[in-house]
């Protein structure tokens, strides 16, 4: 049976006009979110970075790379790199690889917390240090969908204690980038450290080092704006979305509206996935059997599939299966890839890897649980699409549309309005049935309209469109008004 295309075509008579790249500069950033637990050594770390490269990956972000307490997250010496690189020379000489394929090299630092018997880290330098300390953490769901309180194993440090931020400063980052040949930083958990530590990081370093840029975390329970605003205070330059990271959040259109205006338009990043969420094969495995796992949240979903039923890998199942599982995430790629200027994807994510990473445990044998496919050359597709206009590659106002809740199939995606320009993006994640799209009246009074194709795309006039045209099982529409 033949494959029904994955663009739907509303201008087919017109002729397809190929996609011209944009300058690197006017390109949005695609990072992949890498563990380097999943390695047995550089050079395959190395080898995975080329792989990267061919998708369009431009940003390497490697998960906490110092010597770790029992995580990477819960850092044991920040003097020391990890097992495998062993020594500085060996980081940085992957860190050059990574710069000679035109990426930028991205480390991330948990300013926030260590290991309570850190090296070189004073004891003094820590919260209530005449005490206890204080646990790091912070409010999530567990499995039942219950509120509790998460402890990551660490205690909180003081930034707000001068002779902790010039640590940072004069053994971590400024070596990392002077020697290290790091250019960018990412600031876990920036909700939670001392707006005045962190401006005092981000400032200095950009006073020696002006070509640094740094990516302020901001994921967790509330709202986007209180997250960010530690990390819009300090000038970190880029944020997460968090919209297509919480799959029923009815509230983020409007939470986004009010981050572009008071950060003045600072590019975001959409999750495709990241070491903090589900991976997409695991979200599409539950779409595809939502009678089965609709209604199961996030922690559950995994606890179910993976250790209740213990399937860890797509080999488990069968190839029908395989395939639908592939087309869902080809569609979630679409919206994520062109809903902000930056898209995010966890290493293994192009593999189908159906475990999230686990930070404690994920290792080579983990990595090597995916399966070969086209989704990476799918995915290298639709990223040379978005480095061909700038409307894919900005932020905007964004109203999402259709069924988003995993236990509902059918037409879903966004409308984003970025200066004049308007783009709709679509897909039927019904996999046996059609159904109908609606046209916002603003695009169908556009001039013209453009509409994405693998390839390239075409140009057609908006007033020959149906109203309510259909998409077939498992395809995407991507409209938006041209250059005028």
């Amino acid at each position: 049976m033949t494959e029904i295309p994955i663009f739907a075509s509303f201008f087919p008579e017109k002729p397809l006009q190929v996609n011209e790249a944009l300058p690197q500069h006017a390109r949005g950033k695609v990072y992949a979110d890498v563990p380097h637990r999943y390695f047995h050594n550089p050079d395959a770390l190395k080898s995975y970075i080329r792989d990267l490269k061919k998708i369009g990956v431009n940003v390497l972000l490697l998960l906490p790379h110092f010597f770790p307490s029992f995580s990477e997250y819960i850092v044991k010496n920040f003097e020391k790199p990890c097992p495998l690189f062993g020594s500085w020379k060996v980081f940085a000489d992957v860190m050059t690889y990574a710069e000679s394929l035109g990426m930028d090299r991205m480390i991330d630092i948990p300013f926030n917390h260590a290991d309570w018997q850190a090296e070189n880290l004073s004891r003094s330098w820590f919260m209530n240090a005449d005490e206890k300390g204080t646990e790091a953490g912070a409010d999530d769901t567990d499995a039942d969908g219950n509120i509790v309180r998460i402890n990551w194993g660490g205690y909180v440090l003081d930034n707000s204690k001068r002779e902790l931020l010039d640590y940072w400063l004069q053994k971590v980052i400024f070596p990392h980038v002077s020697q290290y040949h790091v250019n960018a930083i990412r600031i876990d958990a920036a909700w939670g450290l001392d707006p005045k530590g962190l401006s005092y990081i981000v400032k200095e370093t950009k006073a020696r080092f002006p070509h640094v840029w740094f990516l302020a975390e901001n994921l967790g329970m509330a709202r986007l704006i209180k997250l960010a605003k530690s990390g819009i205070a300090a000038g970190g330059e880029r944020y997460f979305n968090n919209m297509y990271w919480y799959e029923k959040g009815r509230y983020i259109p409007a939470d986004i509206h009010r981050f572009f205006k008071i950060s003045k338009g600072k590019p975001s990043c959409s999750l495709f996935s990241s070491h903090d969420v589900l991976m997409p094969a695991m979200r599409s495995m539950a779409t595809l059997r939502s009678k089965q796992y609709g209604k199961l949240n996030e922690k559950a979903l995994h606890r179910q599939i993976v250790e209740r039923e213990g399937i860890t890998s797509l080999t488990q199942i069968s190839p029908d299966e395989q395939r639908k599982i592939i087309r869902l995430m080809k569609l979630d790629f679409i919206i994520s890839a062109l809903l902000s200027t930056d898209v995010m994807f966890a290493a293994g994510s192009e593999k189908c890897l159906l475990e999230r990473v686990n930070v404690l445990t994920s290792s080579p044998e983990h990595f090597n649980r995916g399966i070969n496919s086209d989704l990476p050359s799918f995915m290298a597709t639709i990223l040379r699409a978005k480095f061909s206009d700038t409307l894919f590659n900005t932020d905007g106002v964004i109203i999402p549309f259709g069924n988003w809740e995993r236990d509902k199939t059918g037409c879903k995606g966004f409308i984003k309005r970025s200066s004049t320009r308007i783009l709709m993006t679509a897909v039927n994640t019904n996999l046996s049935q059609a159904v109908a799209c609606p046209i916002p009246d603003k695009l169908r009074r556009a001039n013209s309209l453009a509409e994405l194709a693998p390839d390239g795309y075409r140009l057609g006039a908006s007033q020959k469109l149906d109203s309510t045209p259909t998409l077939l099982p498992g395809q995407a529409t991507v409209l938006y008004t041209p250059f005028s």
